[in-house]
């Protein structure tokens, strides 16, 4: 199947005998005493109809590849080009110079796509945009074939035949559909270990071959029941008793965790012989005033190669993993997430009384929840939320999960700044997070109404790691220091939560 593209070029007018800078001139008085004269783009520039537009414009589809080339306006005030897709500008490519072609990967098949070309000019003014558009055209994928699985204790092992095709560069593995936690194999593999894996309930798994990185096929499933073992959560100690803890914060989450049922309180040196599938997460708790920031400064207990050897093969094993409040750091050298995206929003002091509640909000990007270039993401019904009430004491117009009441509390945040990473090539920085980090962010501060920071986070499994929840709310503290939290019961309950989910 051929593509169609047709271009739609408008005749370029030409240029009146005055040079470019003088026509910036006039705009700019002209827009200064009139008021605005022509839109301004969410990208910085503004459109001004009587530049000189690209020529040319065409579109070639080259297999899965679509090709842009055009050709630009003479002269030194051509900056460069900026191409949009369906007219979105929130997101443009920015080619800077005198480039005169691009190339698109992985456009979604049989879908026909409008691209726009417009030229950036010196002083932050850009031409109206020509547009052509394009479709990859739909091709039918092999499958895979013979997929079967196989059980031993919680752990399933997937086998599959490839089929003989060109230009497979991997194989997805989607459990019960969720598109979002597959498994990404790199190469032709015809196999899969999943460790870890829901008990006492049929699951199905999906295997589909992914051509040049970026289609994948249709896929063939299995289904599969792994019977009943009945798991035991731990809490990782750094003492050698509760009463020996230095903080009062980690000495009450201990005493609480150690009333539920089947849970143990684990030494370091348990961990290399702990069986995954009988104890299947372990809780790691650490909120201490005056602790530095950074992994390497967590208590040594932790951070020994012993320990962090371990705790990589217990979770890559299929165990899960619940990080709290400042052991949020331990993502980095446990693998979750990469050195440069550690945890910056970081608090260790006295705290101080406030007249306030501190919530937790699991709706992100409130203020797009109608609409706009961003996302929202409405995170309340995800399993960790069961059975909270979420409430507004603040009147934020929104609302969130109240955690800690009026009084004493200790400002500990240990959480990702999402601005610092950018957006990419997704419509803002919490979803470019997610993909970068293979995880679902599941809150933010309870006030914050758009997508800056990411306080509680799922971490989804992989080939070399099991599941991990990180929790660096501030809001998340254990014992009030002036008294009762008169929302201890959201504290106990989303832990209880966050563990029987991870189980």
């Amino acid at each position: 199947m051929q593509a169609t593209c047709i271009s739609k070029h408008a005749k370029n007018s030409k240029m009146k005998k005055i040079s470019l800078y003088r026509i910036f001139v006039l705009l700019t008085v002209s827009c200064g005493l009139l008021g605005a004269c022509s839109d301004f783009e969410p990208y910085g520039y503004n459109e001004v109809p009587d530049l000189q537009k690209v020529s040319n414009l065409r579109a070639d589809v080259d297999g899965y590849v679509v090709n842009l080339d055009w050709d630009l306006p003479a002269g030194e005030n051509v900056e460069g080009a900026l191409i949009l897709i369906n007219g979105n500008s929130s997101n443009p490519v920015r080619l800077d110079g005198r480039v005169t072609s691009y190339s698109y990967i992985g456009q979604p098949m049989d879908e026909e796509y409008f691209y726009t070309v417009k030229v950036l000019y010196k002083g932050g003014y850009v031409s109206e945009g020509v547009s052509v558009n394009a479709t990859v055209p739909y091709v039918e994928l092999a499958n895979v074939s013979d997929v079967k699985s196989s059980v031993e204790g919680r752990t399933v092992t997937l086998t599959w035949t490839l089929p003989s095709a060109t230009g497979i560069t991997g194989v997805k593995v989607i459990r019960d559909g969720d598109e979002s936690a597959a498994v990404l194999i790199d190469g032709p593999a015809t196999s899969c270990v999943l460790k870890g894996q829901p008990m006492d309930k049929e699951i199905t798994y999906t295997v589909a071959a992914v051509y040049d990185k970026y289609y994948a096929a249709k896929g063939v499933s299995v289904k599969t029941v792994i019977p009943y073992i009945t798991p035991k959560m731990g809490y990782l100690m750094t003492a050698e008793t509760i009463q020996q803890l230095p903080d009062d914060d980690e000495r009450a989450a201990a005493a609480w965790f150690v009333n539920q049922e089947n849970a143990e309180l684990i030494q370091p040196s348990q961990l290399a012989d702990l069986d995954a599938d009988v104890y299947s997460v372990i809780w790691i708790e650490i909120d201490r005033v005056g602790l530095p920031l950074g992994w390497e400064n967590l208590p040594a207990e932790l951070t020994n190669a012993e320990t962090i050897a371990a705790l990589r093969q217990y979770s890559a094993n299929g165990g899960s993993l619940y990080l709290a409040n400042m052991a949020t750091q331990l993502t980095v050298p446990l693998g979750f997430v990469p050195s440069n995206m550690a945890p910056t929003v970081y608090g260790n002091g006295e705290g101080g009384s406030g007249d306030d509640v501190w919530l937790i909000n699991p709706y992100l990007g409130w203020d797009f929840r109608n609409g706009g270039d961003q996302g929202f993401y409405d995170r309340t019904a995800h399993a960790i939320f069961k059975g909270l009430v979420l409430e507004d004491p603040n009147n934020y117009g929104y609302d969130a999960l109240p955690l800690i009441g009026p009084g004493q509390r200790e400002d500990h945040n240990c959480m990702w700044d999402c601005n610092l990473y950018g957006k990419g090539s997704y419509p803002d920085v919490i979803k470019n997070f997610e993909v970068t980090t293979n995880s679902l962010v599941l809150a933010t501060w309870g006030q914050v109404r758009d997508h800056c920071v990411a306080g509680l986070v799922e971490f989804f499994a992989n080939t070399e790691h099991g599941r991990c929840i990180a929790n660096g709310l501030a809001a998340y503290e254990w014992n009030q220091n002036s008294g009762v939290n008169i929302y201890q019961h959201n504290v106990e309950q989303l832990t209880a939560n966050i563990l029987n989910y991870l189980k």
